[in-house]
């Protein structure tokens, strides 16, 4: 009877031993994804710093060129109407009656 007894408890002891193994083998496999993925979020941090820092600079780039674009407007006064080059085309299409509205727009109103 106590050979019986021991028998059973080696025969579940190798069963335990088994998935303990299995186990471990499980939790092996989820560290290696878990670390693959810590990986892949370390790298996509670094990217998404250096897009920041870059904003960053293009903004300082833009506020820098606004500020020249209204220095000159304000030394030139501004580019008037009549200074533009196509200006004069079109006014004097305008007051020759050369440019007749769409057939829709006229429909529409």
């Amino acid at each position: 009877m106590r050979e019986q007894r021991g028998a059973a408890k080696a025969g579940t002891k190798g069963i335990d031993e088994r998935r303990l193994a299995e186990r471990i083998a499980e939790l092996e496999r989820r560290l290696e994804e878990a670390e693959a993925e810590n990986v892949v979020l370390r790298e996509l941090a670094y990217q998404s710093k250096q897009r920041y820092e870059q904003i960053k600079q293009l903004m300082k780039q833009n506020d820098e060129l606004r500020r020249q674009l209204q220095q000159l407007q304000g030394e030139t006064g501004g580019v008037r109407d009549e200074e533009r080059p196509d200006s004069w085309f079109f006014r004097t299409l305008r007051q020759e009656n050369a440019i007749v509205p769409h057939p829709d727009e006229r429909k529409e109103k």
